[in-house]
């Protein structure tokens, strides 16, 4: 299963059946979910809430918490400050973002959803015993070229945080794993799922090996995939999204995860895949997180697209060019450019201020200390001359002293003839010392997957729900088509939030598998 160099299209070959001889033990509940991720938590607390016994297989030692916000468009925290944006406008902006190729329903199930999901958690998280403080995040672009909505809840200071993890979604699973053992349900660690069991065309259980062997795990009502993308998979990235395999950076956890087993095990159930290639998430964040908005240019010295442009726009050029990493230029007059820049565009790796709230404006300060860890680090360097900076980057002289030169004389014309950057945005670079920062695409998720119709049931080729199996999170496609919607920031934790508290509670609601 955790083979990642097969050859082209071999990852679908079904394995042979694991004989019953070598299944030492069985066990049974109501509800078996597969994977201890954001999906696969949700969905198991609240089919545990619901009065459904509960399993959970996870072949790490522990859940697994990926993502620092949680993108939804109308909770109950957003409207008591104001943020309340209308579902048919996102939708609308959502399905073009995407190509046309998302599936509309599950975009809307989303939108109409996410508002009572995230309330649910929100409730928990902020109790004595867990004790998060919650903020909308600030870091979103603020121009006309695109929308990013002010939608993605922070939520920290909890038990995690004082641990030293401050991602939203380690406080949320840390709440949801403690919540969901007082209500029995069970969690089983170090223990990898690898087939699905199937009795009269229906899936029943799952076939899982630990330390000691193989075990069946029975399903009486459903089985439920959240295993995770295909990311760490290099084959199937090649066949399913190969732009994924052209990032210089994978960023994924936990480590020999997001193999693709539950796409793979859905496939030989007889569910199939949404249509190639899948949608992947793709960030600059590669060497160094600083970037702001003015010239960025190719290892060659030559620039090579607007800079007012968003993060997956400014990953995708760069691995458009084949380019393994870019460089952001400024000059030591940033601190004073920069924030005059974020009433025209912003967001992350431009005008950010990690772990800061909306509320909370450009903090130089923290961008200072920015600096000093990116030129220990190597990722940003600088040079009192075009000449003596092109150096450092490793970049041809002449080309970018030429480059700069143009850029500067664009600014002062106030028209960029070459790429149209907006007349606000062109600043020049003309205040030594002059700064490079590298960055990279990084990969952060494939985020495509098994057809899923709106109760999360895995269809097969004609479009029928494959009885007894389900999938959620980024093992499930219909949400994206050609490309991740930066429109709502931290949506593929919200919609696996979404989709898995409302599985959860379907499942746990009814006597029979969905």
């Amino acid at each position: 299963m955790s083979n990642i160099n097969l050859r082209w299209g071999e990852w679908k070959e079904k394995p042979a059946q694991i004989p019953g001889e070598s299944i030492t033990r069985d066990m049974t509940a109501d509800v078996v979910v597969v994977g201890a991720g954001i999906a696969g938590m949700s969905c198991a607390l609240r089919a545990a809430q619901t009065g459904a016994e509960v399993i959970v297989l996870e072949q790490s030692s522990s859940w697994t918490a990926r993502g620092m916000n949680i993108g939804i468009i109308d909770s109950g925290f957003m409207k008591e400050r104001g943020w309340d944006y209308k579902a048919e406008e996102v939708a609308r902006e959502w399905i073009k973002i995407c190509g046309n190729r998302c599936d509309e329903r599950i975009v809307w199930l989303f939108l109409k959803n996410g508002g009572r999901a995230m309330d649910w958690i929100l409730d928990i998280v902020t109790r004595e015993e867990y004790g998060c403080n919650v903020r909308i995040y600030g870091c979103v672009y603020n121009g006309e070229k695109y929308r990013e909505l002010k939608t993605s809840h922070w939520i920290t200071d909890g038990v995690m945080s004082k641990k030293g993890d401050r991602q939203s979604v380690a406080e949320v699973i840390n709440a949801m794993h403690n919540e969901g053992r007082k209500l029995g349900a069970r969690y089983i660690f170090k223990t990898r799922a690898e087939q699905l069991v199937k009795e009269n065309a229906r899936v029943s259980g799952v076939l899982a090996k630990d330390e000691d062997g193989y075990i069946q795990v029975n399903a009486r009502r459903g089985v439920v995939l959240a295993t995770g993308d295909i990311g760490g998979n290099s084959s199937m990235c090649e066949d399913l999204a190969p732009i994924a395999n052209r990032c210089t950076k994978t960023v994924s956890w936990p480590k020999n995860g997001n193999l693709g087993d539950g796409h793979r095990m859905g496939l030989w159930a007889g569910g199939a895949l949404e249509d190639t290639p899948f949608a992947t998430i793709i960030h600059p964040q590669a060497f160094g997180y600083i970037q702001y908005c003015f010239l960025h240019i190719k290892p060659d010295g030559t620039r090579f697209m607007s800079e007012d442009n968003g993060v997956q726009g400014k990953s995708l050029a760069l691995i458009r060019e084949k380019e393994q990493h870019g460089w952001a230029i400024a000059d030591s007059d940033w601190p004073s450019k920069v924030p005059p820049t974020l009433e025209f565009g912003g967001g992350m790796f431009w005008g950010h201020n990690f772990f800061r709230g909306d509320d909370e404006v450009f903090d130089v300060d923290q961008m200072k200390e920015g600096f000093k860890r990116g030129i220990a680090a190597g990722n940003i360097v600088s040079g009192d001359t075009p000449e003596s900076l092109a150096e450092k980057m490793g970049v041809p002289a002449k080309t970018f002293a030429a480059t700069l030169e143009r850029y500067n004389k664009l600014c002062e014309s106030g028209t960029d003839e070459d790429f149209g950057k907006r007349r606000e945005l062109m600043i020049p670079i003309d205040k030594p010392p002059f700064f490079g920062m590298k960055y990279g695409p990084a990969l952060l998720a494939v985020v495509g997957g098994l057809r899923v119709d709106t109760k999360m049931r895995v269809l097969d080729e004609s479009g029928k729900p494959v009885a007894g199996l389900h999938a959620i999170g980024n093992v499930a496609g219909g949400r994206y088509g050609v490309d991740y919607p930066m429109l709502v920031p931290g949506n593929s934790c919200g919609s696996a939030l979404t989709f898995g508290y409302l599985l959860g509670e379907a499942l746990g609601s009814i006597q029979i598998v969905l």
